[in-house]
């Protein structure tokens, strides 16, 4: 019975990859571990260089496995993280609510993903770290008004609490595969970049 059980878990209907960018310490890490284990690390380490989990969802009716990978974010990592950017179905790009520098970054991670990323990949913005209110130093309006500029998503959340983490990449997938998959199906034409079960 384990076995089987263990089978199921691991059918599913579509592969997305998911990539988190942003600069170090804007929380990429425990947003991974909050949406992949329901986990929160207050001790969590710096990433060196990549890390990634997978999680299988259901996103209308099929069962998509999100493989969703935690790059660095230091200078020193850069080049070696881009080079995950080139198979992306989508993008998380977060900075911190309570550093503003981290907010100002996202302009230069938007142009990385821009330049390296398929040209129809998915991106959200997200606000990280919303419990943080007392230090806030961007406002809910700046990061909205930065998605609308850019044409995406945008999120708050906190990694601490869970506050719309699953919604984010919930929301992220479904754009995915609306887009990616149902047009390519609706199509009968090959679709690049989603990647379909065997």
């Amino acid at each position: 019975m384990e076995n089987g059980k263990m089978q199921k878990n691991y059918e599913y209907d579509h592969l997305f990859k998911i990539v988190l960018v942003g600069d170090h310490g804007v929380g990429k890490s425990n947003l991974l571990s909050r949406f992949a284990h329901k986990e929160f690390n207050l001790d969590s380490r710096s990433t060196i260089g990549v890390d990634f989990a997978t999680k299988i969802i259901q996103v209308d009716g099929k069962n998509i496995k999100a493989q969703i990978w935690d790059t660095a974010g230091q200078e020193r990592f850069r080049s070696l993280t881009s080079n995950f950017f080139g198979r992306a179905d989508g993008f998380v790009l977060t900075y911190d609510i309570s550093n503003r520098p981290s907010f100002d970054h996202v302009i230069g991670w938007m142009r990385d993903i821009k330049t390296r990323a398929p040209p129809d990949c998915d991106i959200v913005l997200c606000g990280n770290k919303s419990d943080l209110d007392n230090d806030r130093v961007v406002s809910y309006e700046e990061g909205k008004q930065l998605a609308e500029e850019y044409g995406v998503e945008f999120f708050e959340t906190s990694a601490l609490t869970g506050m719309n983490v699953e919604k984010m990449f919930y929301g992220l997938s479904t754009t995915i595969k609306r887009k990616r998959i149902d047009e390519f199906e609706g199509s009968g034409a090959a679709g690049s970049g989603a990647s379909t079960a065997e």
